[in-house]
């Protein structure tokens, strides 16, 4: 078991969320998903989304 939040292949990363947020989850998770597997599908869809605006709004040239 690690004994640090980081180790070769990921790091834990602690945030409080509000109760219909977490609410929201434990609905919508699908079955036999964990919430960690959730979080991160969200997360990286939100990387992506974000990168694509950054992408649109930078300047040509």
């Amino acid at each position: 078991m690690a004994t640090k939040s980081v180790n070769a292949k990921s790091q834990t990363i602690a945030a409080r969320v509000p109760h219909e947020v977490a609410n929201a989850i434990d609905e919508l998770k699908e079955e036999g998903e964990t919430t960690g597997q959730f979080v991160v599908s969200a997360l990286q869809g939100e990387i992506k989304r974000r990168q694509r605006k950054k992408a649109k709004e930078a300047p040509e040239g």
